[in-house]
Protein backbone atom coordinates (compact mmCIF):
# COMPACT_ATOMS: atom_id res chain seq x y z
CA UNK A 1 0.00 0.00 0.00
CA UNK A 2 1.16 3.49 -0.91
CA UNK A 3 1.69 6.10 1.42
CA UNK A 4 -0.88 8.60 0.44
CA UNK A 5 -3.53 5.42 0.18
CA UNK A 6 -2.13 4.48 3.98
CA UNK A 7 -2.75 8.13 4.62
CA UNK A 8 -6.50 8.46 3.38
CA UNK A 9 -7.64 5.38 4.83
CA UNK A 10 -6.30 6.66 8.43
CA UNK A 11 -8.21 9.45 7.56
CA UNK A 12 -11.31 8.11 6.95
CA UNK A 13 -10.87 6.03 10.02
CA UNK A 14 -10.55 8.36 12.32
CA UNK A 15 -12.38 11.25 11.18
CA UNK A 16 -15.87 9.80 12.91
CA UNK A 17 -13.94 9.63 16.15
CA UNK A 18 -12.60 13.29 15.66
CA UNK A 19 -16.15 14.39 14.80
CA UNK A 20 -17.49 12.42 18.13
CA UNK A 21 -14.88 14.42 20.10
CA UNK A 22 -15.57 17.86 18.28
CA UNK A 23 -19.16 17.00 18.74
CA UNK A 24 -19.25 16.47 22.68
CA UNK A 25 -19.95 19.28 24.88
CA UNK A 26 -17.53 21.54 26.38
CA UNK A 27 -16.89 20.80 30.26
CA UNK A 28 -19.41 22.82 31.97
CA UNK A 29 -18.69 25.08 35.35
CA UNK A 30 -18.32 22.43 38.22
CA UNK A 31 -20.82 22.81 40.11
CA UNK A 32 -22.27 20.68 43.12
CA UNK A 33 -25.44 20.26 43.04
CA UNK A 34 -26.82 17.07 41.16
CA UNK A 35 -28.64 17.31 37.10
CA UNK A 36 -31.96 17.40 38.85
CA UNK A 37 -31.12 20.87 40.25
CA UNK A 38 -29.89 22.69 37.59
CA UNK A 39 -32.63 21.22 35.20
CA UNK A 40 -34.04 23.49 32.58
CA UNK A 41 -38.31 23.88 33.60
CA UNK A 42 -40.27 26.67 32.25
CA UNK A 43 -42.71 26.08 35.30
CA UNK A 44 -42.22 29.62 37.34
CA UNK A 45 -42.26 27.56 40.51
CA UNK A 46 -39.19 25.59 39.29
CA UNK A 47 -37.28 28.87 38.46
CA UNK A 48 -38.41 30.97 41.54
CA UNK A 49 -36.99 28.24 43.28
CA UNK A 50 -33.25 28.24 41.40
CA UNK A 51 -33.26 31.78 41.60
CA UNK A 52 -33.90 31.67 45.51
CA UNK A 53 -31.33 29.46 45.87
CA UNK A 54 -28.87 31.27 43.83
CA UNK A 55 -29.77 33.66 45.94
CA UNK A 56 -28.49 32.21 48.87
CA UNK A 57 -25.35 30.74 47.17
CA UNK A 58 -24.46 34.32 45.74
CA UNK A 59 -24.56 36.37 49.38
CA UNK A 60 -22.48 33.24 50.45
CA UNK A 61 -19.51 34.04 47.36
CA UNK A 62 -20.37 38.02 48.19
CA UNK A 63 -19.69 37.73 51.85
CA UNK A 64 -16.69 35.41 51.05
CA UNK A 65 -15.17 37.60 48.31
CA UNK A 66 -15.88 40.68 50.56
CA UNK A 67 -13.43 38.96 53.59
CA UNK A 68 -10.79 37.41 50.76
CA UNK A 69 -7.19 38.55 51.40
CA UNK A 70 -6.44 41.05 49.48
CA UNK A 71 -2.66 40.29 48.90
CA UNK A 72 -1.98 38.24 46.17
CA UNK A 73 0.30 35.40 48.38
CA UNK A 74 -2.85 33.75 50.01
CA UNK A 75 -5.57 31.52 48.14
CA UNK A 76 -8.62 33.01 48.37
CA UNK A 77 -10.77 30.24 49.70
CA UNK A 78 -12.04 27.71 47.23
CA UNK A 79 -15.58 27.50 49.05
CA UNK A 80 -15.85 31.25 47.96
CA UNK A 81 -14.84 30.63 44.19
CA UNK A 82 -17.32 27.31 44.08
CA UNK A 83 -20.06 29.44 45.95
CA UNK A 84 -19.76 31.82 42.82
CA UNK A 85 -19.65 29.09 40.21
CA UNK A 86 -22.66 27.54 41.68
CA UNK A 87 -24.35 31.04 41.78
CA UNK A 88 -23.58 31.24 37.77
CA UNK A 89 -25.04 28.00 37.02
CA UNK A 90 -28.42 28.38 38.88
CA UNK A 91 -28.82 31.97 37.34
CA UNK A 92 -27.97 30.31 33.81
CA UNK A 93 -30.51 27.54 34.32
CA UNK A 94 -33.52 29.71 35.81
CA UNK A 95 -32.62 32.40 32.92
CA UNK A 96 -33.18 29.37 30.07
CA UNK A 97 -36.26 28.84 31.83
CA UNK A 98 -37.79 32.50 31.72
CA UNK A 99 -36.50 32.62 28.45
CA UNK A 100 -38.60 29.52 27.45
CA UNK A 101 -41.57 30.42 29.53
CA UNK A 102 -41.07 34.10 27.88
CA UNK A 103 -41.36 32.42 24.17
CA UNK A 104 -44.29 30.32 25.58
CA UNK A 105 -45.95 33.26 26.14
CA UNK A 106 -49.17 33.91 23.83
CA UNK A 107 -49.87 37.26 25.28
CA UNK A 108 -47.00 39.77 26.62
CA UNK A 109 -46.74 39.56 30.09
CA UNK A 110 -44.74 42.50 30.94
CA UNK A 111 -43.71 41.01 34.30
CA UNK A 112 -42.19 37.92 32.49
CA UNK A 113 -40.56 40.01 30.19
CA UNK A 114 -39.27 42.10 32.92
CA UNK A 115 -38.26 39.08 35.18
CA UNK A 116 -36.14 37.25 31.53
CA UNK A 117 -34.29 41.35 31.84
CA UNK A 118 -33.17 41.20 34.99
CA UNK A 119 -32.55 37.43 35.15
CA UNK A 120 -30.24 37.76 31.87
CA UNK A 121 -28.55 40.60 33.40
CA UNK A 122 -28.05 39.34 36.43
CA UNK A 123 -26.43 36.20 35.11
CA UNK A 124 -24.25 38.07 32.97
CA UNK A 125 -22.99 40.18 36.25
CA UNK A 126 -22.39 36.61 38.08
CA UNK A 127 -20.23 35.37 35.43
CA UNK A 128 -17.03 38.10 36.61
CA UNK A 129 -16.65 36.22 39.54
CA UNK A 130 -16.30 33.39 37.96
CA UNK A 131 -14.25 34.26 34.79
CA UNK A 132 -11.74 36.60 36.27
CA UNK A 133 -10.74 34.27 38.88
CA UNK A 134 -8.31 32.83 36.47
CA UNK A 135 -7.22 35.86 35.21
CA UNK A 136 -4.26 38.08 35.27
CA UNK A 137 -5.84 40.92 36.96
CA UNK A 138 -4.62 42.03 40.46
CA UNK A 139 -6.48 40.27 43.45
CA UNK A 140 -7.70 43.76 44.63
CA UNK A 141 -9.15 44.84 41.50
CA UNK A 142 -10.48 41.07 40.83
CA UNK A 143 -12.27 41.47 44.24
CA UNK A 144 -13.51 44.68 43.73
CA UNK A 145 -15.23 43.97 40.36
CA UNK A 146 -16.50 40.69 41.35
CA UNK A 147 -18.04 42.23 44.79
CA UNK A 148 -19.48 45.48 42.77
CA UNK A 149 -20.73 42.94 40.18
CA UNK A 150 -21.97 39.75 42.22
CA UNK A 151 -23.87 42.72 44.52
CA UNK A 152 -25.78 44.04 41.51
CA UNK A 153 -26.79 40.42 40.34
CA UNK A 154 -28.07 39.86 43.87
CA UNK A 155 -29.75 43.13 43.99
CA UNK A 156 -31.61 42.23 40.80
CA UNK A 157 -32.35 38.68 42.00
CA UNK A 158 -33.62 40.60 44.95
CA UNK A 159 -36.39 42.94 42.84
CA UNK A 160 -37.17 39.67 40.48
CA UNK A 161 -37.88 37.25 43.76
CA UNK A 162 -40.33 40.36 45.31
CA UNK A 163 -42.15 40.78 41.77
CA UNK A 164 -43.01 36.88 41.53
CA UNK A 165 -45.67 35.67 43.19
Amino acid sequence: MNQPALSRGLLILLAPVLLALAASPADAQKQTFPETVTAVKRDQKWWTGQLRLAREYGQKALVGLQNAPTDEGSPIDESVHQAARDTYVLIRAAQAGVTGALSDDKWRDPILELTARRVTEAWHLSRTAVDKAQSSLPRQEYLEVSVRDLTRSMRLLDQVLIILP
